[in-house]
């Protein structure tokens, strides 16, 4: 069996990550700074909230070492399979500095293949073109069970449900603070999961009852 998780989201709220670059902005430029992006409406209005050069706010934001963590949920769950002998891997958009430095912080390489990590920075290929699960098929030879879980109905499933995954949608990973639409009622049923859950802590009981 190889389970493969999103990561922004899905194994930890992506504000928490967003939070703790304003920390390392006001560190850099003024702790006063701080409140006035805590109060913004958006990660966009915080940086600009802070009238220092965009390029030089982002650059801190994407190369950071996040103060970040596992939920609790998410510990559990990774731990419970990578004992039970899963195959875990990751597949995630993004900086390949910035999606690193997040992997590091959380200490996901407890659990994970190093090579069953994909990171599109580095693949050269999004999720939504079913590269990185392809790949992962790949060296996985003899694995009869795939399950990708995601968040983002917009490009989580498409690839998966094409591949003969199993997928699943996390509800609320980002604690309702979720940073891209989690309405999979205004999609088409290929961009649809199979299972929608709303805690992590539901993967063991679906994989029991499918028999994957």
């Amino acid at each position: 069996m190889v389970v493969v998780f999103d990561l922004d989201d899905t194994l930890y709220p992506e504000m928490e990550y967003v939070r703790s670059a304003y920390r390392a902005i006001a560190r850099c430029h003024g702790q006063g700074l701080l409140k006035r992006m805590l109060d913004a409406p958006t990660p966009r209005a915080a940086f600009d909230s802070t009238g220092i050069d965009i390029d030089k706010v982002l650059d801190i934001y994407r190369n950071h070492m996040p103060d970040i963590k596992l939920p609790w949920q998410s510990l559990y769950v990774l731990a419970r399979l990578f004992n039970m002998g899963c195959q875990l891997g990751l597949v995630t958009d993004g900086r390949s500095v910035t999606q690193r430095n997040k992997i590091r912080s959380l200490g996901l390489c407890r659990f994970m293949r190093h090579d069953l990590i994909m990171i599109s920075e580095e693949i050269g290929s999004e999720k939504i073109s079913g590269v990185a699960m392809s790949e992962i098929m790949r060296l996985t030879p003899g694995e009869v069970g795939y399950i990708y879980v995601g968040d983002n109905p917009a490009k989580d499933f498409l690839a998966g449900r094409r591949l003969g995954w199993t997928t699943l949608c996390l509800m609320n990973g980002g604690r309702g603070e979720n940073l891209f639409s989690q309405n999979i009622g205004q999609i088409p049923d290929e961009y649809k999961p199979d299972f929608v859950v709303d805690s992590l802590l539901e993967l063991e009981k679906i994989l029991n009852q499918s028999n994957l």
